[in-house]
């Protein structure tokens, strides 16, 4: 991931992730884009058939804007 330009990661855990592995993720971000998320968090939003694309968005806003990999987010989409 890091020898190709331009390049973004989403990276969904059914087990959660590691103080670790999220520390990684946020020094990552100052050459790219990477997003953790829960496979809980994907799996409520498709049963009640949210919009995957703006929870995707709002994720990338939040790696991007706030240096958060991993921010959880609500019932919104």
């Amino acid at each position: 991931m890091y020898e190709r330009s331009e390049v973004r990661a989403l990276f969904i855990s059914a087990s959660g992730f590691t103080g670790p592995a999220i520390e990684e993720s946020e020094r990552a971000l100052n050459q790219r884009v990477i997003v953790l998320g829960e496979l809980r968090e994907l799996v409520l939003l498709l049963e009640r058939q949210g919009d995957v694309a703006a929870w995707l968005r709002e994720k990338v806003r939040f790696a991007q804007l706030e240096r958060r990999p991993l921010a959880l987010l609500g019932s919104d989409f």
